[in-house]
């Protein structure tokens, strides 16, 4: 059969001419019903006030992309936690935590909202990253502190 990979086969990685490495500390997101939108941008102090968030480049990803992504940021972010400690977020950027009794429950159901909530919790509570059924003082909790 011609052209048929096998599964050990690794597609190569090529950076084009115009690859660009930017640096941005400020994401915006924007959704459709085919992919998400995410604008990077940086913030510029250098007009006060108001503040200024100048956008640079916009990546668009179909949903796949998008959930591929985001498990490997989330893998990324424990490895880094684990052998480096905590990243310490200001509070003022912190974005709310979510209520699954607020009024405004229209479009996600208060199921969605519970889970949401558990997932912030996971990226910015107290005890982040513990498993289910294993107690923060575990020798599995503790060992990769």
């Amino acid at each position: 059969m011609p052209d048929e990979k096998t599964p050990d086969e690794k597609v190569r990685t090529e950076r084009s001419e115009d690859f660009e490495d930017l640096y941005a500390n400020n994401v915006q997101y924007e959704s459709s019903v085919w992919d998400l939108k995410m604008l990077f941008g940086q913030l510029d102090l250098s007009q006060k006030p108001p503040e200024i968030i100048r956008q640079h480049t916009g990546i668009t990803l179909p949903w796949t992309a998008a959930k591929l992504t985001a498990y490997f940021m989330a893998v990324n972010i424990v490895l880094h936690q684990a052998e480096r400690g905590d990243i310490k977020i200001p509070n003022q950027v912190l974005p709310p935590r979510p209520d699954p009794d607020s009024a405004d429950l229209s479009v996600v159901s208060r199921d969605t909202v519970i889970y949401l909530r558990w997932l912030y919790d996971q990226f910015f509570g107290d005890n982040p990253y513990v498993p289910p059924g294993i107690s923060q003082g575990s020798p599995a909790a503790t060992e990769s502190t």
